[in-house]
């Protein structure tokens, strides 16, 4: 038996980069687990300092002989009870969640995601910092604490006779006691939201020169609960429901993290160089786009 030869054979050849920069989905299963362990840990870390400030012990040997039930986590609250210490969730406290949250998935994305360069990963923990914690929380602390205020001043004397009229008037009005804080909630975290995205923007066209639209994107959301909590802290009374959402906030501000250490970097096409003035052939200039 003879073996003819073949002719016109293509042999196509492994481009071992190629299959080397995109791993498998087993290995991004794993990056995303590591990412999401160090993220959890960053948060985990902040819980811990928060409750140390807030009057819980960290002493190993006291932890364990403290009930479960009376352990830091799960005494989280939006407002504070008689029966003993409890977390109470503002501002700063989510600030500092949120900041351990974003340097854990830094160092997280440094350690198990080696696809994309450190610049990239911090360019989204600034994105998550800022865009998706900071500035809608800003918007959120700022009206609802004046609205606070504003519904105080029909308890107390002042010599604001007419807010006082229109602040006992609302209070006296079921439907316009909820309508109110529920409307001046939503349209303080809606612009918050928008003026986080637009700030991200600004900040990869500045720092990269490169103008991206940087899409509102569903995991966005994840942080914002944080701002529900806070507004639900400054607004709501004492109840199951307000504590249930409080207990949502340190799970909420991992996925900040989670987003940092995964950021995925984009080569830049030629013409969007040429159009940003820079000379560098494409790819040279990384850029982060969700």
């Amino acid at each position: 038996m003879s073996i003819q030869p073949v002719n016109n054979a293509i042999v196509t050849p492994i481009n071992t980069q190629k299959a080397k920069n995109n791993p498998t989905k087993r290995q991004e299963n794993l990056e995303k687990l590591g990412v999401a362990a160090t993220s959890a840990l960053g948060v985990a870390s902040a819980l811990a300092l928060i409750s140390k400030r807030q009057g819980f012990s960290l002493s190993p040997s006291r932890i364990a002989k403290t009930p479960i039930k009376d352990w830091a986590i799960f005494k989280i609250t939006n407002k504070e009870k008689n029966n003993g210490n409890v977390l109470d969730f503002k501002a700063k406290e989510i600030l500092t969640m949120g900041a351990g949250s974003v340097l854990g998935g830094l160092i997280g994305g440094t350690l198990f995601n080696k696809d994309t360069s450190f610049k990239d990963k911090c360019n989204e923990a600034v994105n998550q910092m800022l865009g998706d914690i900071a500035i809608p929380l800003g918007f959120v602390a700022g009206p609802t604490a004046l609205y606070k205020n504003f519904e105080e001043l029909a308890k107390r004397e002042t010599k604001h006779v007419t807010l006082q009229k229109v602040s006992k008037f609302i209070q006296g009005n079921k439907f316009l006691s909820i309508l109110c804080p529920t409307v001046i909630s939503a349209v303080s975290l809606g612009t918050g939201i928008i003026a986080g995205n637009k700030t991200s923007n600004y900040i990869n066209e500045r720092v990269h020169g490169i103008k991206v639209d940087r899409k509102i994107r569903i995991t966005d959301f994840a942080p914002h609960i944080d701002d529900v909590c806070l507004v639900v802290s400054l607004m709501a009374e004492k109840g199951p429901i307000p504590d249930i959402i409080s207990r949502l906030v340190p799970i909420a501000l991992t996925i900040a993290g989670i987003e940092t250490g995964t950021a995925k970097t984009k080569e830049v096409p030629p013409k969007q160089l040429e159009q940003a003035g820079h000379t560098e052939p494409a790819g040279q200039v990384e850029q982060k786009v969700s």
